[in-house]
């Protein structure tokens, strides 16, 4: 037995049933899985709750997700039903309301097409119209089913995706990759819904219409979008809500990084003034709708982005909650608008009701919106989310904690909401506290981590004299540490290949072609002589200790950090969006201590430099490689001194 962080003991042939889901989402055959060796997993926390423990015989391959848990899971789909059956507001009226829109009649009828053409401002605009409302009533219709448990709802739902399955062959137009994000997630929230809830739901549904959207949708939701901010987060909750229709961790994975890097896009500055506000306020706030939405749909999977940037989502919701409930906005310079049904009661519920924060003009907004109506994919939050946390805030199925290194130190402070009691510790009859595990009182969780890779579940059980008892459960991913490589390398600074013109397109990692090399101290442009060119920098980065390491990029040029040969870093974009807000986001990677690969690609030229300057001057210029080592609060340059010149690789 070993006394640590994190506790493993015992052996246990288990047996497994599960569903396998492939990539496009189809339920494939299901199998059986024998697991000899089960880690058993303690974690005990102190938080400001009495707490006991409970072990838990369960490692997993991945964090399992939610379902039904796009925008809404199970639980608060049981809370909505029943508020309103029991007339309880701000349900009852937004029910009453929706109940009559076309898109919620039990003899709609989809009207699909074989292609959709939309191009600037709606100009041409062929199909669309009908597309988006189909989509709608996809979601609509689903909500309907849940709440009433008539199943001609949910037939339609089905009706709809296999009509658009049968039929779209074809999505373009200057607008194709929005028109993508704003029908995507309404597709896959009605989808998700019927397929988890109605008994009836037929596979072959699923297979039709996952077969067009594979081909038309998923395209534009893999790639890195180029354009306007509302674009980008339109498109990433789709992603996010693909991903868990498709029960597709990986894929999730992927949209958490992206809302990571577009929440700051769409919000750079501290004080919540978003990006596109000197644009006009109806896309400022469809974009920070979206963001607020896709918060919403992390959180169901354990994820807390409402929090990311010091809460930077709800000083947004102030920020255009002021302007639009007061300011003159002709002489501010741009046009006055009345709010848009942006999901302002789903960041009101968060922040005012889970969170118990004041939010005095989202509040005075929420008023003004209610019943919040249903346009674009930016509504319905009344019905969904208004007020739904009043009493009590509705429970998340899991948590997912910080990635662990195997062999490396770990702390995390764990948070419960809404309980200021006093602690209290109750030790539960079947465990024994390990006299190794430092604990806080404050709730952090610290020691080595000596456990082997996967994702271990945690159960923790708190109670305090002001709260009821509850269970929390925990996933705790732990992967390896990269190895060091076996090199002895005692020059300091870095090898650079100097090349012009630039690259046109994204070059592989071994496809440099340089006219120039040499060796330079550190990351700089001194090397550089030409308006339009191409930089790689190379060499190893000495890791002082075990443990997480987190990296950041500042530069006006399109850029590439890799270390061991990972991208951990990419502003490849012609967009400069993301880059203004490069110290708001960051890539980590468990390194073993020694020596690392690494490698640097600029690109100067290919990008419009109209967008980086203005209000951001401090772009000009701007060359940074930060790193964030293990204890350390932020991130700084790498220092010199951990920089060795290889020569050449």
């Amino acid at each position: 037995m070993f006394s640590f962080n994190i506790k493993l003991m015992g052996f246990k042939i288990e047996v497994i049933k599960k569903n396998n889901i492939d990539k496009n989402g189809k339920i494939m055959k299901k199998k059986f899985h024998s697991i000899v060796f089960m880690p058993i997993l303690f974690l005990f926390v102190c938080f400001h709750t009495s707490c006991s423990q409970e072990f838990i015989n369960d490692i997993v391959e991945n964090v399992p997700l939610v379902h039904p848990g796009i925008l809404m899971t199970g639980e608060q789909l049981d809370l909505m039903r029943d508020r309103i059956n029991n007339e309880i507001e701000p349900q009852k009226s937004a029910f009453d309301t929706l109940k009559n829109d076309s898109r919620a009649l039990k003899s709609y009828k989809p009207d699909p097409k074989s292609f959709i053409n939309r191009g600037p401002s709606g100009r041409p605009n062929i199909n669309w119209n009908e597309a988006e409302k189909d989509a709608q009533a996809c979601w609509v219709q689903a909500l309907m089913w849940y709440v009433t448990k008539e199943e001609v709802y949910a037939e339609n739902v089905m009706n709809i995706m296999e009509s658009w399955g049968r039929s779209l062959k074809e999505i373009k137009g200057s607008d194709k990759d929005l028109m993508i994000g704003l029908m995507g997630t309404m597709f896959m929230r009605g989808a998700e819904i019927v397929k988890h809830t109605y008994p009836k739901w037929r596979p072959e549904t699923e297979t039709i219409f996952m077969d067009m959207y594979d081909k038309l949708f998923m395209p534009t939701l893999m790639k890195r979008v180029e354009h306007e901010n509302n674009w980008m987060s339109s498109i990433t909750e789709s992603l996010m809500a693909t991903a868990i229709f498709k029960d597709d961790p990986e894929l999730f994975d992927l949209a958490v990084y992206r809302l990571k890097i577009y929440l700051p896009t769409n919000i750079p500055f501290e004080n919540g003034q978003p990006a596109e506000l000197y644009r006009d306020l109806a896309h400022s706030q469809q974009g920070i709708g979206a963001l607020v939405q896709t918060a919403e749909i992390a959180r169901n999977q354990g994820i807390d982005a409402y929090s990311w940037l010091d809460n930077r989502l709800a000083s947004c919701l102030e920020f255009l909650g002021e302007i639009i409930d007061t300011i003159d906005t002709k002489q501010s310079g741009f046009n006055k608008t009345s709010p848009f049904p942006m999901g302002w009661e789903i960041g009101y519920n968060h922040y005012k009701y889970r969170m118990g924060m004041d939010m005095p003009w989202t509040k005075n907004l929420v008023k003004k919106v209610r019943p919040e109506g249903l346009r674009r994919h930016t509504s319905l939050g009344t019905l969904t989310k208004g007020e739904m946390d009043n009493e009590r805030p509705v429970a998340i199925s899991h948590w997912r904690l910080p990635i662990a290194y195997t062999g490396a130190y770990y702390s995390h402070t764990l948070k419960r909401y809404g309980c200021t009691s006093p602690v209290e510790w109750v030790q539960d009859a079947k465990t024994t506290i390990p006299s190794a595990l430092n604990i806080s009182c404050n709730g952090q969780v610290i020691g080595n981590v000596e456990a082997d890779p996967g994702v271990y579940k945690v159960i923790l059980k708190s109670s305090g004299t002001s709260c009821d008892p509850v269970s929390t459960t925990y996933y705790l991913p732990v992967k390896n540490l990269f190895p060091a490589a076996e090199v002895k390398v005692t020059d300091p600074g870095l090898w650079y290949e100097y090349r012009t013109p630039h690259f046109d397109t994204v070059p592989g990692l071994d496809s440099f072609q340089s006219i120039e090399t040499g060796t330079t101290s550190t990351f700089s442009y001194s090397v550089a002589k030409d308006e339009k060119y191409a930089m790689r920098f190379s060499g190893y980065l000495d890791v002082p200790v075990d443990g997480g390491y987190s990296f950041q990029v500042g530069t006006e040029n399109q850029s590439r950090l890799y270390i061991d040969d990972q991208l951990v870093v990419d502003h490849w974009m012609l967009d400069n969006r993301a880059r203004i807000v490069w110290d708001d986001f960051d890539s980590e990677l468990g390194l073993k201590s020694g020596k690392h690969k690494i490698v640097l690609i600029v690109n100067n030229g290919n990008y419009e430099r109209r967008n980086l300057y203005g209000e951001f001057p401090s772009m000009r210029n701007l060359f940074e490689v930060r790193w964030k080592i293990p204890g350390a609060r932020s991130h700084v340059p790498i220092p010199r001194s951990a920089l060795f010149n290889p020569g050449s690789f």
